[in-house]
């Protein structure tokens, strides 16, 4: 019974964070992305440059 419990107060607190994150703060969200897109960019100029040394 204790993991039904559980398992209802984490989805309610998912649920609020992602009414958070999408109510209070869309610019997280878009940094994020950038940041990962960033990420991303990096990685495959690197092995760019690696594999053209």
């Amino acid at each position: 019974m204790s993991d039904s419990g559980e398992g209802t107060t984490f989805m309610q607190w998912r649920e609020r964070a992602q009414s958070e994150v999408q109510e209070e703060r869309p610019q997280l969200r878009a940094v994020m992305i950038t940041a990962a897109v960033v990420v991303l960019v990096g990685i495959i100029v690197g092995v760019v440059v690696l594999l053209l040394s």
